[in-house]
């Protein structure tokens, strides 16, 4: 277990700064832009704000890469674990002990757990947090949030239509915004404008509006016409339109980014977003580690083996099998499927591997 744990935290390593040095190296122009500096600075001080800019963009994405690869490096350590102890002949030691190589395997799938659990933490506190960095562009590498947005027709559960000039993802602001209340057969009934708006915190239900005046629009059925009413103040507007939801609407991948309880703060209040969505990505925080465990064990058989073996033609086909196993369940866990609730389709890839996982377990030769 020790051993794989160190492979695991080397692996992972490795292929994030590989990947963070590749994307420098690609968009250094960009990085040179946002760098602030002046013109009679020497080398060494324009090179640190350089370096600086590059570090505060690329760092946020260690807690992504750890999200998305944890399961893949996982397998990674393993075959470089059972690698090393095959060269060694550490498993005819251990079968001259009277020791199965089935007790060999279950380190790895207690690592393997483990290492989930701490990727499950990771998607709860850590990428949240991080998310208005992720979702920058690299011409964005100097500031500490996506730009500014403006937010066109967004419909709440309410039928509530809302615009706005813009939404400052980091300080949860929206400028200029209008809240326009319908009927059910889509005329205004109420018009509600601001200066501006910030997410009230402690309610999470609705926007704090600045100058805010709301204005009530009467019909007359018999004549056909209408009149608005005196404008009156109004500070405060509820609605499920979060920015969350908001930013949702704008950046689809930002989903993946949220932790379960924002998940279910979205859920409760999920009329204007797609609720099946959000219950897939919210089961699939679970199924994930199902999925990562099955893997492990599908593969494990490679490596840990009483049979001669070619190392690199088993790391081949570990390769394979792995990147198949994770990326494709990852993939069918959140695809809508017809007749299907998500419960049912997120936990779908894992009982089919649950008996191959087995199988392939009771089959080491030991």
């Amino acid at each position: 277990m020790k051993r794989t744990v160190v492979n695991f935290i080397v692996l992972f390593t490795l292929f994030y700064l590989l990947g963070a040095v590749i994307d420098i190296i690609v968009n250094l122009d960009e990085f040179v832009k946002n760098a602030s500096f002046a013109e009679n600075d020497n080398i060494f001080t324009k090179v640190f704000s350089i370096i600086q800019v590059a570090f505060w963009y690329e760092a946020p994405r260690m807690f992504q890469v750890f999200g998305y690869l944890h399961g893949v490096i996982a397998i990674g350590a393993m075959a470089f674990t059972a690698a090393s102890m095959l060269r060694l002949q550490e498993f005819v030691a251990l079968m001259a002990a009277g020791i199965s190589l089935r007790r060999v395997a279950a380190p790895f799938l207690v690592v393997t757990v483990g290492i989930s659990m701490v990727a499950l933490l990771n998607q709860e506190y850590m990428l949240p947090r991080v998310a208005p960095l992720l979702l920058r562009k690299h011409s964005e590498s100097g500031s500490k949030s996506a730009h500014s947005f403006p937010i066109p027709f967004t419909p709440d559960q309410n039928r509530t239509l809302l615009l706005a000039a813009s939404l400052d993802p980091e300080k949860e602001t929206l400028t200029d915004p209008s809240f326009l209340e319908r009927d059910e057969d889509g005329r205004m009934t109420r018009k509600i404008q601001a200066t501006s708006a910030t997410w009230n915190d402690s309610t999470d239900a609705g926007w704090d509006l600045h100058n805010g005046k709301a204005t009530t629009i009467e019909f007359d059925e018999a004549l056909g016409l209408t009149r608005g009413l005196p404008n009156s103040t109004i500070d405060y507007y509820e609605t499920d339109l979060s920015p969350y939801l908001l930013t949702l609407h704008r950046y689809g991948q930002y989903v993946g980014m949220l932790g379960i309880s924002q998940l279910n703060k979205m859920l409760k209040t999920s009329g204007s977003f797609n609720a099946p969505m959000l219950r897939r990505h919210w089961y699939a925080r679970f199924s994930s580690i199902l999925l990562n465990v099955l893997a492990m064990a599908i593969v494990i058989p490679l490596f840990v083996t009483k049979d001669a073996i070619v190392l690199t033609r088993q790391a081949i086909l570990c390769g394979g099998i792995g990147l198949t196993i994770l990326f494709g369940g990852s993939v069918l866990m959140l695809m809508p499927i017809a007749d299907f609730p998500p419960l049912a389709s997120v936990f779908l890839p894992p009982l089919i591997l649950m008996p191959v996982a087995l199988f392939r377990i009771m089959c080491i030769r030991t």
